[in-house]
């Protein structure tokens, strides 16, 4: 098999993560790759019953075959390491704590390269960024232990991403697409895994349906600060959906409702980014994002989790707060973030303190 003048080879692909990580899975496997999802066992057991797919709106719907040779579905423990040539991250920074995936992560780790779509970057990322300040990470991460025994080398990371749902959660391998951006990959630093994740997003990108090409491409040529790209939208949307009252507004009100007040503290998170040396083309203008944000009608995964009562969340407000005062950013800035972590704060504090007997 070929694909154009250069014979195709198969590459056996794990993805941590069966709720976002069926994204990726679903398009790589579509591009003939042998894709294994790792999930929950209750998950497993939902996805091998209903199967699997990505709907992008207007009866544009991609369904992969599911079987041992196209996309198949396990759970932590049951993972080989020796069976699989490239990872893909996509689980919330506090899941890598339990015992399931610390284990997991311990397992892979140096063996193959890991590709990350987390919204929190793995700390071994951030270690191939020198001029980013170390101060910023104190405190800030769940599962330090778990990240230590990941080689920097063998990480990368993955910003902007497209925005998905699940409709039902009785049929959790159904995913619906609403904002169809693509993934933009730092690249590896070793060139044999970038030539592994090069040719997936080149296949990946090539996938075609019935009703045309599938949208949400994998591109594997950005500099390495472009994951950081994600910071301000984080920020200026994501945190910004929890009220005060600890409801969830969507990311498109969080944005709009101040404008200007959204401008100034993206605008004041790209010049911290510029300061460590982040090239300007690898930022998205606010404006562009502002246009983004109006299609992001839900709340961000972030504030739902906080008002549902998730006493563990990602703390990139508190990385991006680290930035802005380790680079120097005006003081109301960085006043502006501090109020924006100090309600994630005492909202965690809220739903740990009613569990408590």
């Amino acid at each position: 098999m070929s694909r154009g003048d250069t014979p195709f080879r198969p590459r056996r692909v794990l993805v941590i993560g069966a709720s976002y990580g069926l994204l990726p899975a679903i398009k790589i496997a579509a591009a003939d790759h042998a894709v294994t999802v790792v999930g929950h066992p209750s998950e497993v057991a939902l996805i091998a019953q209903h199967g699997a797919s990505l709907d992008f709106g207007e009866g544009r719907v991609l369904r992969p075959p599911l079987g041992d040779t196209a996309l198949s579905f396990t759970t932590p423990g049951e993972v080989d390491p020796s069976g699989y040539e490239i990872a893909f991250l996509a689980i919330q920074e506090p899941q890598a704590r339990s015992p399931e995936i610390a284990s997991l992560l311990k397992r892979i780790g140096g063996v193959m390269p890991i590709a990350s779509l987390m919204n929190m970057p793995p700390p071994p990322f951030l270690d191939r960024i020198p001029s980013l300040p170390p101060a910023i990470r104190a405190g800030v991460y769940g599962a330090a232990e778990v990240w230590a025994a990941l080689p920097a080398e063998r990480m990368t990371l993955a910003s902007p991403d497209p925005q998905v749902f699940r409709p039902d959660p009785a049929r959790p391998g159904d995913l619906r697409v609403t904002l169809a951006s693509n993934f933009k990959f730092a690249p590896f630093a070793r060139p044999e895994d970038q030539e592994i994740l090069a040719q997936i997003a080149r296949d990946a990108s090539r996938v075609e349906a019935v009703w045309g090409r599938v949208p949400v491409h994998l591109l594997a040529k950005g500099s390495v600060f472009a994951p950081l790209a994600k910071w301000p939208m984080l920020i200026t949307g994501n945190c910004r959906c929890l009220t005060p009252d600890g409801s969830a507004m969507s990311i498109r009100d969080a944005v709009g409702r101040d404008p200007e007040q959204s401008r100034r503290i993206y605008d004041a998170l790209c010049k911290a980014l510029l300061a460590i040396g982040a090239p300007p083309a690898a930022l998205v203008p606010f404006d562009a994002y502002r246009r983004a944000a109006e299609q992001l009608v839900r709340p961000s995964s972030l504030a739902r989790a906080l008002a549902s009562g998730a006493r563990e969340v990602e703390r990139y407000d508190l990385l991006a707060l680290g930035l802005l005062r380790e680079t120097g950013a005006a003081p109301e800035m960085i006043e502006a973030l501090r109020r924006i972590s100090a309600m994630i704060s005492e909202r965690l504090d809220q739903n740990r303190a009613a569990l408590q007997p």
